[in-house]
């Protein structure tokens, strides 16, 4: 596969716009077919999740309500969208296999795909932030701005990440238990469920060298008000460069043998 037809699976992939938005709203809308609120059952269980553990862990940490469980509620919404993206990534393949093997399809269209779907998820769960605000009365900041370009960071970083790993986990079908696994670890040391300043100073360097703790804080930070450090900024960025060549690389290489691996 030469070089100009690694980027133009990219390129062919984003132009099908109109092929995995269709399918990611289907994806939607299936998962909650005959229900009576439909897909704002996502942002209820959300609510009710924030509003449990918010309140257990505030309790458990002795900081005040009014503050931990914004904090929360924005956190688990954009944990929510990475996590998910990153796991689905492992059988973006696998799961459109009949697809993949009887018609010629761009690899990048199943993972905008599920970026797609997850999209529609978080703007779905995105919805409790505004009403926690409102309850906690959080006055909103123009820091909020700083959202766009951190959610793009991230986008791409997730993009990237989930080419790579759709890639491998066609290959090798263990791996996807093994990112379960690992995932679960990172979200207990990733500044979740805690703030990092709840950590002690020898910490902190683990914390900011966490790559899902730079992306988690390009987003929460604007979505609190606050502009994110410029140390998380270029952490994403560089991480960015790197996936991405990486992403490009196994694209150019591996793409198009996965159909044969299915």
């Amino acid at each position: 596969m030469q070089r100009v037809e690694a980027l133009s699976d990219w390129v062919l992939g984003l132009a099908r716009w109109h092929l995995w938005t269709a399918l990611a709203w289907n994806d939607v809308r299936r998962r909650y077919r005959r229900s009576t609120i439909g897909q704002f059952w996502l942002t209820l269980s959300m609510g009710i999740t924030v509003a449990g553990l918010g309140t257990v862990y505030s309790l458990l940490f002795r900081v005040p309500v009014t503050e931990f469980i914004p904090y929360v509620a924005v956190c688990f919404v954009v944990w929510g969208f990475i996590s998910t993206s990153i796991l689905e990534s492992c059988t973006a393949f696998v799961d459109n296999e009949a697809i993949m093997k009887y018609t010629y399809t761009p690899r990048s269209t199943f993972i905008f795909r599920l970026l797609y779907r997850n999209a529609i998820i978080f703007a779905h769960n995105v919805l409790i932030v505004p009403l926690v605000f409102l309850f906690f009365k959080v006055a909103p900041s123009w820091n909020v701005l700083w959202f766009v370009p951190g959610a793009l960071l991230v986008l791409l970083n997730c993009f990237c990440v989930g080419l790579v790993l759709a890639i491998i986990c066609a290959r090798y079908r263990d791996l996807p238990q093994i990112v379960s696994s690992v995932m679960q670890i990172v979200f207990f040391v990733t500044p979740v469920m805690f703030r990092p300043a709840q950590l002690p100073a020898w910490s902190g360097p683990i914390v900011r060298l966490n790559p899902f703790a730079n992306l988690l804080e390009v987003v929460r930070d604007p979505l609190l008000g606050q502009m994110p450090s410029v140390w998380a900024v270029g952490y994403c960025a560089a991480s960015l460069a790197i996936a991405g060549l990486i992403a490009w690389y196994f694209t150019r290489h591996y793409g198009p043998r996965v159909v044969y691996w299915l």
